[in-house]
Protein backbone atom coordinates (compact mmCIF):
# COMPACT_ATOMS: atom_id res chain seq x y z
CA UNK A 1 0.00 0.00 0.00
CA UNK A 2 2.74 2.70 0.84
CA UNK A 3 4.51 2.06 -2.08
CA UNK A 4 1.37 2.97 -3.88
CA UNK A 5 0.81 6.08 -2.36
CA UNK A 6 4.73 7.07 -2.70
CA UNK A 7 4.03 6.57 -6.64
CA UNK A 8 1.19 8.92 -6.79
CA UNK A 9 2.90 11.13 -4.97
CA UNK A 10 5.65 11.33 -7.05
CA UNK A 11 3.64 11.16 -10.28
CA UNK A 12 2.61 14.59 -11.13
CA UNK A 13 -0.02 13.93 -13.62
CA UNK A 14 -1.54 11.36 -11.38
CA UNK A 15 -1.35 13.33 -8.04
CA UNK A 16 -2.95 16.35 -9.87
CA UNK A 17 -6.14 14.64 -11.58
CA UNK A 18 -6.64 12.61 -8.12
CA UNK A 19 -6.46 16.92 -6.80
CA UNK A 20 -9.20 17.97 -9.56
CA UNK A 21 -11.33 15.00 -8.73
CA UNK A 22 -11.57 15.56 -5.08
CA UNK A 23 -11.77 19.16 -5.58
CA UNK A 24 -14.91 18.69 -7.92
CA UNK A 25 -16.01 15.97 -5.34
CA UNK A 26 -16.40 18.94 -2.65
CA UNK A 27 -17.52 21.63 -4.60
CA UNK A 28 -20.58 19.11 -5.78
CA UNK A 29 -21.32 18.71 -2.20
CA UNK A 30 -20.75 22.48 -0.56
CA UNK A 31 -22.74 24.18 -3.53
CA UNK A 32 -24.71 21.59 -5.89
CA UNK A 33 -26.08 19.26 -3.21
CA UNK A 34 -29.86 19.52 -2.31
CA UNK A 35 -29.80 23.43 -4.16
CA UNK A 36 -33.85 23.05 -4.32
CA UNK A 37 -33.64 23.77 -0.19
CA UNK A 38 -35.06 26.42 0.88
CA UNK A 39 -38.23 25.58 -1.00
CA UNK A 40 -39.21 29.00 -1.03
CA UNK A 41 -37.67 32.41 -2.93
CA UNK A 42 -35.12 34.71 -1.28
CA UNK A 43 -33.30 37.44 -2.41
CA UNK A 44 -33.08 38.50 -5.45
CA UNK A 45 -35.27 35.46 -6.90
CA UNK A 46 -38.49 37.51 -6.83
CA UNK A 47 -37.14 39.64 -9.70
CA UNK A 48 -35.20 36.82 -11.60
CA UNK A 49 -37.48 34.15 -11.50
CA UNK A 50 -40.10 36.62 -12.85
CA UNK A 51 -37.83 37.18 -15.74
CA UNK A 52 -37.43 33.97 -16.28
CA UNK A 53 -41.16 32.92 -16.49
CA UNK A 54 -41.43 36.04 -19.46
CA UNK A 55 -38.48 34.38 -21.74
CA UNK A 56 -40.53 31.31 -20.92
CA UNK A 57 -43.46 32.91 -22.46
CA UNK A 58 -41.86 35.58 -24.66
CA UNK A 59 -42.76 38.57 -23.25
CA UNK A 60 -41.14 41.78 -23.98
CA UNK A 61 -39.68 43.52 -20.69
CA UNK A 62 -36.65 45.55 -20.09
CA UNK A 63 -33.88 44.61 -17.52
CA UNK A 64 -31.14 46.22 -15.66
CA UNK A 65 -28.66 43.46 -16.16
CA UNK A 66 -27.58 42.37 -19.65
CA UNK A 67 -29.57 39.26 -19.97
CA UNK A 68 -26.69 35.93 -20.03
CA UNK A 69 -27.91 35.02 -16.22
CA UNK A 70 -31.61 35.21 -16.62
CA UNK A 71 -31.48 33.37 -19.59
CA UNK A 72 -29.80 30.63 -17.58
CA UNK A 73 -32.34 30.36 -15.04
CA UNK A 74 -35.23 30.19 -17.94
CA UNK A 75 -33.22 27.97 -19.97
CA UNK A 76 -32.99 25.17 -16.42
CA UNK A 77 -36.87 25.78 -16.25
CA UNK A 78 -37.46 25.24 -19.57
CA UNK A 79 -35.02 22.05 -19.20
CA UNK A 80 -36.55 20.02 -16.41
CA UNK A 81 -40.06 21.86 -16.92
CA UNK A 82 -41.08 21.20 -13.15
CA UNK A 83 -44.05 23.53 -12.49
CA UNK A 84 -45.74 22.67 -16.22
CA UNK A 85 -48.85 21.82 -13.78
CA UNK A 86 -48.92 25.20 -12.13
CA UNK A 87 -50.64 28.20 -12.68
CA UNK A 88 -47.45 30.83 -12.88
CA UNK A 89 -49.65 33.17 -15.47
CA UNK A 90 -49.18 35.99 -12.24
CA UNK A 91 -45.75 36.26 -12.71
CA UNK A 92 -45.74 37.51 -16.58
CA UNK A 93 -47.81 40.75 -14.95
CA UNK A 94 -45.13 41.44 -12.45
CA UNK A 95 -41.18 42.30 -12.47
CA UNK A 96 -41.06 40.95 -8.44
CA UNK A 97 -43.03 38.04 -7.35
CA UNK A 98 -43.88 37.91 -3.47
CA UNK A 99 -45.19 34.52 -3.61
CA UNK A 100 -45.07 31.18 -5.51
CA UNK A 101 -47.86 28.50 -6.22
CA UNK A 102 -48.74 25.58 -3.57
CA UNK A 103 -46.69 22.84 -5.39
CA UNK A 104 -43.66 25.30 -7.11
CA UNK A 105 -40.45 23.62 -7.77
CA UNK A 106 -37.07 25.35 -8.08
CA UNK A 107 -35.33 22.68 -9.53
CA UNK A 108 -35.09 24.21 -13.22
CA UNK A 109 -34.89 27.56 -12.04
CA UNK A 110 -31.57 27.15 -9.62
CA UNK A 111 -30.09 24.49 -11.87
CA UNK A 112 -27.60 26.60 -13.72
CA UNK A 113 -26.42 28.95 -11.19
CA UNK A 114 -26.24 26.13 -8.86
CA UNK A 115 -24.27 24.35 -11.38
CA UNK A 116 -22.04 27.10 -12.07
CA UNK A 117 -21.18 27.35 -8.39
CA UNK A 118 -20.22 23.69 -8.27
CA UNK A 119 -17.95 24.16 -11.37
CA UNK A 120 -16.21 27.17 -10.40
CA UNK A 121 -14.48 24.62 -7.55
CA UNK A 122 -12.35 22.78 -10.32
CA UNK A 123 -11.97 25.72 -12.23
CA UNK A 124 -10.58 28.10 -9.28
CA UNK A 125 -8.08 25.04 -8.90
CA UNK A 126 -7.33 25.00 -12.06
CA UNK A 127 -6.46 29.24 -12.00
CA UNK A 128 -4.15 28.23 -9.05
CA UNK A 129 -2.23 25.18 -10.36
CA UNK A 130 -1.96 27.70 -13.90
CA UNK A 131 -0.19 30.44 -11.66
CA UNK A 132 2.15 28.05 -9.65
CA UNK A 133 2.09 24.09 -10.87
CA UNK A 134 1.77 22.92 -7.03
CA UNK A 135 -1.12 20.42 -7.05
CA UNK A 136 -1.08 20.09 -3.04
CA UNK A 137 -0.70 24.02 -2.36
CA UNK A 138 -3.74 24.38 -5.64
CA UNK A 139 -5.83 22.06 -3.62
CA UNK A 140 -5.42 23.55 0.00
CA UNK A 141 -6.02 26.88 -1.13
CA UNK A 142 -8.70 25.98 -3.33
CA UNK A 143 -10.57 25.76 -0.26
CA UNK A 144 -10.92 29.32 0.04
CA UNK A 145 -13.47 29.04 -2.98
CA UNK A 146 -15.14 25.26 -1.61
CA UNK A 147 -15.55 26.31 1.66
CA UNK A 148 -16.54 30.04 1.98
CA UNK A 149 -20.33 30.46 3.26
CA UNK A 150 -21.27 33.50 1.65
CA UNK A 151 -20.46 32.64 -2.00
CA UNK A 152 -22.19 28.92 -1.75
CA UNK A 153 -25.30 30.28 -0.13
CA UNK A 154 -25.50 32.93 -3.26
CA UNK A 155 -24.85 30.40 -5.32
CA UNK A 156 -27.64 28.14 -4.81
CA UNK A 157 -30.63 30.81 -5.83
CA UNK A 158 -31.90 31.88 -8.56
CA UNK A 159 -29.13 34.79 -9.24
CA UNK A 160 -26.73 36.02 -11.41
CA UNK A 161 -23.31 35.93 -9.72
CA UNK A 162 -22.25 32.45 -9.74
CA UNK A 163 -22.73 32.25 -13.72
CA UNK A 164 -20.54 35.40 -12.93
CA UNK A 165 -18.00 34.05 -11.38
CA UNK A 166 -17.81 30.62 -13.46
CA UNK A 167 -16.93 32.63 -16.57
CA UNK A 168 -14.90 35.04 -15.10
CA UNK A 169 -12.92 32.56 -13.63
CA UNK A 170 -12.98 31.19 -17.34
CA UNK A 171 -11.35 34.53 -18.68
CA UNK A 172 -8.96 34.49 -15.77
CA UNK A 173 -7.29 30.64 -16.78
CA UNK A 174 -7.06 31.65 -20.38
CA UNK A 175 -5.67 34.88 -19.82
CA UNK A 176 -3.33 32.80 -17.67
CA UNK A 177 -2.06 30.67 -20.02
CA UNK A 178 -1.57 32.97 -22.92
CA UNK A 179 0.42 35.49 -20.17
CA UNK A 180 2.62 32.67 -20.60
CA UNK A 181 3.96 32.95 -23.80
CA UNK A 182 5.78 35.96 -25.39
CA UNK A 183 3.55 36.71 -28.97
CA UNK A 184 0.17 36.06 -28.61
CA UNK A 185 -1.66 35.46 -31.79
CA UNK A 186 -4.55 37.44 -33.23
CA UNK A 187 -6.74 34.11 -32.82
CA UNK A 188 -5.85 33.91 -28.90
CA UNK A 189 -7.13 37.89 -28.30
CA UNK A 190 -10.22 37.41 -30.93
CA UNK A 191 -10.81 33.89 -28.01
CA UNK A 192 -10.38 36.20 -25.16
CA UNK A 193 -12.45 38.67 -26.06
CA UNK A 194 -15.12 36.44 -26.67
CA UNK A 195 -14.94 34.90 -23.39
CA UNK A 196 -15.16 38.85 -22.12
CA UNK A 197 -18.34 39.33 -23.92
CA UNK A 198 -19.74 36.38 -21.76
CA UNK A 199 -18.95 37.61 -18.49
CA UNK A 200 -20.03 41.09 -19.65
CA UNK A 201 -23.55 39.24 -20.60
CA UNK A 202 -23.69 38.14 -17.27
CA UNK A 203 -23.09 41.55 -15.04
CA UNK A 204 -22.16 44.65 -16.60
CA UNK A 205 -19.35 44.68 -13.94
CA UNK A 206 -17.81 41.91 -16.41
CA UNK A 207 -15.92 44.95 -17.85
CA UNK A 208 -13.18 44.82 -15.55
CA UNK A 209 -12.29 41.74 -17.34
CA UNK A 210 -11.38 43.86 -20.55
CA UNK A 211 -8.15 44.75 -18.53
CA UNK A 212 -6.86 41.22 -19.09
CA UNK A 213 -6.66 42.20 -22.50
CA UNK A 214 -4.55 45.50 -21.90
CA UNK A 215 -2.14 43.62 -19.99
CA UNK A 216 -1.14 41.01 -22.71
CA UNK A 217 -0.98 43.94 -24.97
CA UNK A 218 1.20 45.84 -23.22
CA UNK A 219 3.51 42.84 -22.25
CA UNK A 220 3.82 41.58 -25.40
CA UNK A 221 4.55 45.14 -27.22
CA UNK A 222 7.44 45.14 -24.10
CA UNK A 223 8.92 41.93 -25.47
CA UNK A 224 8.81 43.38 -29.20
CA UNK A 225 10.26 46.57 -28.28
CA UNK A 226 12.13 48.20 -31.77
CA UNK A 227 9.58 44.99 -33.66
CA UNK A 228 5.98 46.31 -32.56
CA UNK A 229 3.96 46.51 -35.79
CA UNK A 230 1.31 49.71 -34.89
CA UNK A 231 -0.94 47.66 -37.65
CA UNK A 232 -0.95 44.76 -36.29
CA UNK A 233 -1.68 45.65 -32.55
CA UNK A 234 -4.48 47.58 -33.71
CA UNK A 235 -5.92 44.73 -35.77
CA UNK A 236 -5.43 42.72 -32.28
CA UNK A 237 -7.36 45.10 -30.37
CA UNK A 238 -9.87 45.44 -33.40
CA UNK A 239 -10.52 41.15 -33.05
CA UNK A 240 -10.53 41.18 -29.35
CA UNK A 241 -13.50 44.11 -29.42
CA UNK A 242 -15.29 42.34 -32.00
CA UNK A 243 -15.24 39.11 -29.94
CA UNK A 244 -16.37 41.54 -27.02
CA UNK A 245 -19.25 43.26 -29.36
CA UNK A 246 -20.27 39.55 -30.78
CA UNK A 247 -20.96 37.85 -27.97
CA UNK A 248 -22.49 40.99 -26.07
CA UNK A 249 -24.62 42.19 -29.34
CA UNK A 250 -25.65 38.41 -29.54
CA UNK A 251 -27.12 38.05 -26.12
CA UNK A 252 -29.25 41.02 -26.36
CA UNK A 253 -30.37 39.80 -29.97
CA UNK A 254 -32.19 36.40 -28.20
CA UNK A 255 -33.34 39.02 -24.80
CA UNK A 256 -34.51 41.64 -27.76
CA UNK A 257 -36.34 39.00 -30.24
CA UNK A 258 -37.78 36.83 -27.58
CA UNK A 259 -39.75 39.62 -26.02
CA UNK A 260 -42.81 39.68 -28.24
CA UNK A 261 -45.91 39.59 -26.20
CA UNK A 262 -46.94 42.89 -23.80
CA UNK A 263 -48.53 41.95 -20.65
CA UNK A 264 -51.06 44.21 -19.15
CA UNK A 265 -49.56 47.28 -21.49
CA UNK A 266 -46.42 47.19 -19.32
CA UNK A 267 -43.89 48.82 -21.85
CA UNK A 268 -41.13 49.97 -19.79
CA UNK A 269 -39.66 52.77 -21.13
CA UNK A 270 -40.14 52.05 -24.85
CA UNK A 271 -40.58 54.65 -27.04
CA UNK A 272 -43.55 55.20 -29.95
CA UNK A 273 -41.25 53.32 -32.54
CA UNK A 274 -40.61 50.73 -30.32
CA UNK A 275 -44.15 50.35 -29.46
CA UNK A 276 -44.95 49.75 -32.88
CA UNK A 277 -42.45 47.54 -33.50
CA UNK A 278 -43.49 45.20 -30.28
CA UNK A 279 -47.27 45.08 -31.74
CA UNK A 280 -46.63 44.18 -35.17
CA UNK A 281 -44.30 41.20 -33.30
CA UNK A 282 -41.33 42.56 -35.25
CA UNK A 283 -38.63 42.35 -32.28
CA UNK A 284 -36.48 39.65 -34.18
CA UNK A 285 -36.00 41.55 -37.96
CA UNK A 286 -32.64 42.44 -37.86
CA UNK A 287 -33.30 46.29 -39.55
CA UNK A 288 -34.68 47.10 -35.98
CA UNK A 289 -32.13 45.54 -33.98
CA UNK A 290 -29.63 48.49 -33.18
CA UNK A 291 -32.15 51.11 -32.24
CA UNK A 292 -33.83 47.92 -29.83
CA UNK A 293 -30.34 47.95 -28.44
CA UNK A 294 -29.91 51.09 -27.80
CA UNK A 295 -33.27 51.20 -25.84
CA UNK A 296 -32.64 48.63 -24.40
CA UNK A 297 -29.26 49.58 -22.88
CA UNK A 298 -30.71 52.84 -22.20
CA UNK A 299 -32.90 51.12 -19.66
CA UNK A 300 -29.94 49.96 -17.38
CA UNK A 301 -28.84 53.74 -16.55
CA UNK A 302 -32.36 55.18 -16.16
CA UNK A 303 -32.92 52.02 -13.61
CA UNK A 304 -30.01 52.70 -11.24
CA UNK A 305 -31.37 55.66 -11.33
CA UNK A 306 -34.43 54.96 -9.27
CA UNK A 307 -32.38 52.68 -7.00
CA UNK A 308 -32.01 54.41 -3.75
CA UNK A 309 -28.86 55.20 -2.06
CA UNK A 310 -27.34 54.14 1.08
CA UNK A 311 -28.69 55.22 4.45
CA UNK A 312 -26.53 53.45 7.43
CA UNK A 313 -29.23 55.06 9.52
CA UNK A 314 -32.26 53.51 7.69
CA UNK A 315 -33.94 50.28 9.88
CA UNK A 316 -33.92 47.18 7.91
CA UNK A 317 -31.24 48.67 5.44
CA UNK A 318 -29.01 45.84 3.79
CA UNK A 319 -26.51 47.79 1.93
CA UNK A 320 -22.42 48.40 2.87
CA UNK A 321 -20.08 50.67 2.00
CA UNK A 322 -17.24 48.90 -0.38
CA UNK A 323 -14.43 50.10 1.86
CA UNK A 324 -16.03 47.83 4.69
CA UNK A 325 -16.98 44.69 2.31
CA UNK A 326 -13.53 43.05 2.79
CA UNK A 327 -14.53 42.68 6.76
CA UNK A 328 -17.48 41.45 6.07
CA UNK A 329 -19.93 44.10 6.55
CA UNK A 330 -23.12 43.69 6.10
CA UNK A 331 -24.50 40.26 6.55
CA UNK A 332 -28.13 39.88 4.83
CA UNK A 333 -30.87 37.81 6.33
CA UNK A 334 -32.43 36.50 2.76
CA UNK A 335 -35.07 34.57 4.68
CA UNK A 336 -36.14 32.95 7.89
CA UNK A 337 -38.99 30.84 9.81
CA UNK A 338 -39.55 29.34 13.08
CA UNK A 339 -40.39 25.89 13.49
CA UNK A 340 -40.43 23.53 16.59
CA UNK A 341 -36.35 22.89 16.36
CA UNK A 342 -35.51 26.76 16.37
CA UNK A 343 -35.25 29.07 13.64
CA UNK A 344 -34.01 28.72 10.16
CA UNK A 345 -31.75 31.27 8.78
CA UNK A 346 -30.72 31.95 5.08
CA UNK A 347 -27.71 34.44 5.43
CA UNK A 348 -25.04 35.98 3.53
CA UNK A 349 -22.38 34.90 6.16
CA UNK A 350 -18.74 34.80 4.96
CA UNK A 351 -16.33 32.39 6.30
CA UNK A 352 -14.19 34.63 7.99
CA UNK A 353 -11.22 32.57 8.17
CA UNK A 354 -11.19 32.75 4.19
CA UNK A 355 -12.16 36.34 4.26
CA UNK A 356 -8.93 36.95 6.76
CA UNK A 357 -6.92 34.73 4.28
CA UNK A 358 -8.09 37.40 1.59
CA UNK A 359 -7.44 40.46 3.01
CA UNK A 360 -3.91 39.51 4.51
CA UNK A 361 -2.82 39.00 0.65
CA UNK A 362 -4.54 42.01 -0.41
CA UNK A 363 -2.37 43.78 2.86
CA UNK A 364 0.98 42.15 1.41
CA UNK A 365 0.46 42.62 -1.83
CA UNK A 366 0.30 46.32 -1.54
CA UNK A 367 3.31 46.00 0.84
CA UNK A 368 5.02 44.44 -1.63
CA UNK A 369 4.11 46.76 -4.53
CA UNK A 370 4.83 50.05 -2.55
CA UNK A 371 8.04 48.19 -1.77
CA UNK A 372 8.94 48.35 -5.31
CA UNK A 373 7.58 51.64 -6.68
CA UNK A 374 8.78 53.58 -3.76
CA UNK A 375 11.69 52.26 -1.91
CA UNK A 376 13.29 50.38 -4.86
CA UNK A 377 13.22 46.95 -2.71
CA UNK A 378 14.63 44.24 -4.62
CA UNK A 379 12.02 41.68 -6.68
CA UNK A 380 13.37 38.03 -6.14
CA UNK A 381 10.55 36.45 -8.76
CA UNK A 382 9.80 39.05 -11.11
CA UNK A 383 7.33 37.13 -13.06
CA UNK A 384 4.92 36.31 -9.44
CA UNK A 385 5.58 40.12 -9.35
CA UNK A 386 3.80 40.90 -12.23
CA UNK A 387 0.90 38.79 -11.39
CA UNK A 388 0.94 40.30 -8.14
CA UNK A 389 0.75 43.58 -9.90
CA UNK A 390 -2.22 42.34 -12.29
CA UNK A 391 -4.77 40.98 -9.65
CA UNK A 392 -3.82 43.74 -7.29
CA UNK A 393 -4.47 46.79 -9.82
CA UNK A 394 -7.74 44.87 -10.91
CA UNK A 395 -8.78 45.15 -7.20
CA UNK A 396 -8.55 48.49 -6.72
CA UNK A 397 -9.96 49.45 -10.36
CA UNK A 398 -13.40 47.27 -9.59
CA UNK A 399 -13.47 49.20 -5.72
CA UNK A 400 -12.90 52.47 -7.12
CA UNK A 401 -15.69 51.69 -9.63
CA UNK A 402 -18.03 50.81 -6.63
CA UNK A 403 -16.78 53.07 -4.99
CA UNK A 404 -17.44 55.77 -7.94
CA UNK A 405 -21.45 54.40 -7.92
CA UNK A 406 -24.04 56.71 -5.99
CA UNK A 407 -26.66 53.62 -5.51
CA UNK A 408 -26.65 51.43 -2.85
CA UNK A 409 -24.53 48.24 -2.88
CA UNK A 410 -24.15 45.37 -0.94
CA UNK A 411 -21.89 42.66 0.10
CA UNK A 412 -22.09 40.49 -2.43
CA UNK A 413 -20.85 42.80 -5.24
CA UNK A 414 -18.33 42.15 -3.26
CA UNK A 415 -17.56 38.55 -4.61
CA UNK A 416 -15.42 39.37 -7.57
CA UNK A 417 -12.35 41.70 -6.05
CA UNK A 418 -12.76 38.82 -3.01
CA UNK A 419 -11.80 36.02 -5.41
CA UNK A 420 -8.87 38.88 -6.76
CA UNK A 421 -7.91 38.34 -2.84
CA UNK A 422 -7.95 34.77 -2.75
CA UNK A 423 -5.57 34.78 -5.68
CA UNK A 424 -3.29 37.24 -3.90
CA UNK A 425 -3.15 35.23 -0.95
CA UNK A 426 -1.64 32.40 -3.17
CA UNK A 427 0.11 33.99 -5.27
CA UNK A 428 1.53 35.75 -2.08
CA UNK A 429 1.99 32.12 -0.58
CA UNK A 430 4.46 31.67 -3.35
CA UNK A 431 6.28 34.60 -3.53
CA UNK A 432 7.62 34.26 0.31
CA UNK A 433 7.98 30.76 0.54
CA UNK A 434 9.12 29.91 -2.72
CA UNK A 435 12.33 28.40 -1.52
CA UNK A 436 11.11 26.16 1.24
CA UNK A 437 8.19 25.13 -1.40
CA UNK A 438 10.89 24.18 -3.54
CA UNK A 439 12.97 22.11 -0.87
CA UNK A 440 9.71 20.27 0.41
CA UNK A 441 9.35 21.99 3.61
CA UNK A 442 7.12 19.72 5.72
CA UNK A 443 6.90 22.61 7.84
CA UNK A 444 4.84 24.39 5.19
CA UNK A 445 3.04 21.55 4.08
CA UNK A 446 1.62 20.45 7.45
CA UNK A 447 0.47 24.46 8.36
CA UNK A 448 -1.12 24.67 5.05
CA UNK A 449 -3.20 21.49 6.14
CA UNK A 450 -3.59 23.01 9.30
CA UNK A 451 -5.16 26.05 8.04
CA UNK A 452 -7.14 23.73 5.02
CA UNK A 453 -8.83 21.80 8.65
CA UNK A 454 -9.53 25.41 10.59
CA UNK A 455 -11.64 26.39 7.31
CA UNK A 456 -13.40 23.61 6.89
CA UNK A 457 -14.08 23.67 10.59
CA UNK A 458 -15.27 26.94 10.35
CA UNK A 459 -17.45 26.33 7.37
CA UNK A 460 -18.86 23.30 9.63
CA UNK A 461 -19.67 25.78 12.26
CA UNK A 462 -21.54 28.54 10.34
CA UNK A 463 -23.10 25.96 7.81
CA UNK A 464 -26.49 26.41 9.97
CA UNK A 465 -26.80 29.96 8.12
CA UNK A 466 -25.96 28.57 4.30
CA UNK A 467 -28.06 25.31 4.71
CA UNK A 468 -30.84 26.77 6.13
CA UNK A 469 -31.00 24.24 9.03
CA UNK A 470 -32.43 25.36 12.73
CA UNK A 471 -30.57 26.88 15.17
CA UNK A 472 -31.44 28.79 18.57
CA UNK A 473 -30.95 31.61 19.95
CA UNK A 474 -27.92 30.86 22.26
CA UNK A 475 -26.47 28.85 18.47
CA UNK A 476 -26.87 32.11 16.67
CA UNK A 477 -25.41 34.47 19.46
CA UNK A 478 -21.94 31.95 19.24
CA UNK A 479 -22.03 33.09 16.15
CA UNK A 480 -22.50 36.04 16.14
CA UNK A 481 -18.33 37.51 16.07
CA UNK A 482 -18.07 40.94 15.35
CA UNK A 483 -20.81 44.07 15.78
CA UNK A 484 -20.21 45.23 12.07
CA UNK A 485 -21.66 41.82 10.76
CA UNK A 486 -25.17 43.17 12.35
CA UNK A 487 -26.34 39.70 12.51
CA UNK A 488 -29.70 40.03 14.05
CA UNK A 489 -32.07 37.32 15.98
CA UNK A 490 -35.61 36.64 15.18
CA UNK A 491 -37.72 36.79 18.58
Amino acid sequence: MLPKIQFILKNTSTFFIICLIFVSLISFFTYFYNYTNPPNLFWDENYHIASAYKYINHVFFMEPHPPLGKLFIAWGEQFFAPNKHVDTSSFLATDYIKEVPAGFSFIGLRFFPALFGALSGPLFFLVLYSLFPNAILSFFFSFLYLFDNAIIVHSRGAMLDSTGIFFSLLVVLYFLLLHKKKVISIVSYGILGILTGVVLSVKINGIIFGMLFLFLLVKEIKYRQKNTSVLLFLQKTLVFGMGVIMIFCGVYYIHISNGQNVVENKYYEASEQLKIVLRSKQTGNIVYYSSQLIEHLRFIPHYEKGVPKLDVCKSGENGSHPLTWPFGNKSINYRWEKDSKGVRYLYLQGNPIIWSIGLIGLFLSFILIIGKLIFRLPITNKPMFRLIMVFTTLYIVYMALSLSLPRVLYLYHYFTPLIFSFILAYLQFIYIFENQIKNKSKILIITSLLFAVLIIIIFLFFRSFTYYAPITDKQFQLRNWFSWWQLKTIQ
